[in-house]
């Protein structure tokens, strides 16, 4: 599989689960929002909201979801023998591993996937949370909730066969204040989005 068409099946996964969501997540919200008997305040929050759920399903599905099954005993050996199962715990190692696999074997792959893939995977949690919540705003909040949030999936696939990367936690991270930075930038540009897409007091 080249890098274009591995990149592609990876995106036309993760977007045929947010769009097989989107119902699930609409009826949902709705359901909530009548059983708290609570009005509908600002509608593009509303969306907003959704949409952001919407994209939290399509990236657990990616990155939580077991795609070849879980084993608690896996996870222990994992942590014993860290290199061999697919542990990295080398801060930085990602860019030992793009350049040897560009300059010795000619391969994009870990660069498109392993490096941009984990920024801009996290793209959206930057600019969502600010977008829609004012306490969000804040740029430690957005960074300690994209390593949180990167933390947390890691940790989860721990038990699974798959790699679990330190250099995902950093990569995610700069992933969101890169988001964040696109929002501040569009909120100079077109202030009305400020509050736009946020709850009226």
């Amino acid at each position: 599989m080249t890098k274009l068409s591995y990149i592609l099946q990876y995106t036309l996964d993760m977007m045929i689960v947010m769009i097989i969501a989107i119902p699930f997540v609409v009826y949902l919200r709705f359901k909530s929002r009548k059983k708290r008997d609570v009005g509908l305040n600002n509608r593009w929050h509303e969306v907003g909201i959704m949409a952001f759920w919407v994209y939290l399903i399509g990236l657990f599905y990616e990155t939580i979801v077991p795609k070849n099954g879980v084993s608690l005993q896996y996870a222990g050996m994992r942590l014993h023998h860290l290199d061999s199962l697919g542990i990295n715990f080398r801060l930085f190692r990602v860019f030992t591993d793009v350049y040897n696999a560009i300059h010795y074997l000619n391969l994009w792959q870990p660069f498109f996937i392993n490096f941009l893939g984990n920024i801009a995977i996290f793209m959206p949690i930057g600019f969502l949370l600010p977008l829609l919540w004012r306490k969000m705003e804040k740029f430690f909040f957005v960074l300690f909730t994209g390593l949180g949030l990167s933390l947390f999936i890691e940790t989860m696939q721990l038990p699974q066969f798959r790699s679990t990367d330190v250099d995902d936690l950093w990569l995610n991270t700069l992933g969101a204040v890169i988001g964040f930075v696109v929002y501040k930038h569009l909120v100079k540009r077109i202030p009305k989005l400020k509050e736009k897409f946020k709850v009226f007091l």
